[in-house]
């Protein structure tokens, strides 16, 4: 018996779609779609909300965050050249962390349903679809959820100072 080849329906929600494409997930995604229109991602329109930023939210919302921590780490008196350093720092984890999202997780080939589906959420997106601009950046809620835990290890176990936090997000925001 041979199984009917899937074939994704465009004009319907991608993300659980591209799940069932299996092996041949890798080649449908490396096939870009050049429209400046921006599909349709889930069928909830609340989930669909926070598929789609305009880069210029990112600064929006993350200077004024940056702002308050490089105020709490003067107020908790950390010397200017321990800033200086943490910003460095800062620049050097970004790039690395960048670096390796996009060489080990971004970039791997998926074949399982969940692997499939979570690289196009992720960042498949990207490949199929290039010319989307509101999904050029992760959006700032999706952001908080995956920076939380990172800050909260971050505070507790390593930096307790807000500066190396700082860093990240204002290298995050100049990478844009």
């Amino acid at each position: 018996m041979v199984a009917e080849k899937f074939v994704v329906d465009l004009n319907k929600p991608l993300v659980f779609q591209v799940g069932y494409l299996g092996e041949a997930y890798e080649e449908w995604v490396h096939q870009p779609i050049m429209s400046k229109e921006s599909p349709r991602f889930f069928h909830s329109s609340f989930l669909e909300f926070f598929t789609r930023t305009v880069w210029w939210v990112v600064p929006i919302v993350w200077v004024p965050v940056a702002s308050y921590f490089i105020y709490n780490s003067f107020r908790l008196g950390l010397p200017i050249p321990q800033i200086t350093l943490f910003v460095l720092l800062g620049i050097f984890v970004w790039t690395l962390v960048e670096y390796l999202l996009h060489r080990f997780l971004f970039h791997v080939q998926t074949k399982s349903y969940w692997g499939n589906t979570f690289h196009f959420l992720f960042h498949g997106c990207h490949h199929k679809h290039p010319m989307d601009s509101l999904r050029l950046v992760l959006p700032p809620t999706a952001a908080v959820l995956f920076a939380s835990p990172v800050f909260l290890f971050l505070h507790n176990n390593a930096f307790p100072y807000n500066i190396l936090r700082i860093c990240v997000i204002i290298f995050y925001i100049i990478f844009l």
